[in-house]
């Protein structure tokens, strides 16, 4: 455990020394350069322009695709929406069909059941009375 941290904080330090060494190089760099100090700051100011455009510009085309991606993901949800609206009020026409038919078939049979239950009540009775009422 302490060899990775120690891993890490070489590697850290080592990347930071790397930075310093790298903006040394740069400030010995421009001291040194062939063209005068003003011509190497008129030089240093207007690539610093270009490369701010530069990245303004592929900031746009970055938002412009991603709006598209964005719209187009708004369509397809969209149309996502309008599918489980249509199942969704086929499997209320299905299921409203069914009740439907049940009913039908429940007040079919009703009439039938109803007159076996007294058909059945009927026969209870007639079993079930005293002899002499039979004759």
């Amino acid at each position: 455990m302490s060899d990775e941290n120690q891993d890490n904080d070489n590697g850290g330090s080592g990347f930071g020394w790397f930075l310093v060494g790298l903006g040394i190089g740069a400030a010995i760099g421009v001291l040194f350069a062939p063209q005068a100090g003003t011509d190497t700051r008129e030089t240093l100011a207007e690539s610093a322009r270009e490369r701010a455009e530069y990245l303004k510009q592929k900031s746009r085309e970055a938002a412009a695709h991603v709006n598209t991606y964005v719209d187009a993901g708004k369509d397809q949800f969209g149309d996502y929406v309008e599918r489980g609206k249509q199942a969704v009020a086929t499997g209320r026409s299905q299921v409203e069909d069914y009740v439907d038919r049940g009913r039908k078939v429940v007040a079919k049979h009703a009439s039938k059941v109803s007159a076996a239950v007294d058909a059945g009540k009927n026969a209870y009775a007639t079993t079930t009375a005293p002899v002499d009422e039979r004759i």
